[in-house]
């Protein structure tokens, strides 16, 4: 299996970032409404911490001498 390369590691984590945000700011604004949303404020942030740690895990280590 490929692993990625800091470059792709860097797209993936602001994407998912920036997909987190929107998520999150969706469920506040849902929360203000007359109905609960099903899904807590806060989920998708540690779902995002676990993905970042396996985006982490599938990235070529730097080879620092």
């Amino acid at each position: 299996m490929k692993k990625f390369n800091k470059f792709e590691k860097g797209l993936i984590v602001d994407a998912l970032n920036y997909y987190v945000a929107n998520l999150e700011a969706e469920i506040e604004e849902a929360a203000k409404g007359p109905k609960n949303p099903i899904i807590a404020p806060g989920f998708y942030n540690m779902m995002k911490k676990e993905l970042i740690q396996k985006v982490e895990l599938l990235t070529k280590k730097s080879m620092a001498i």
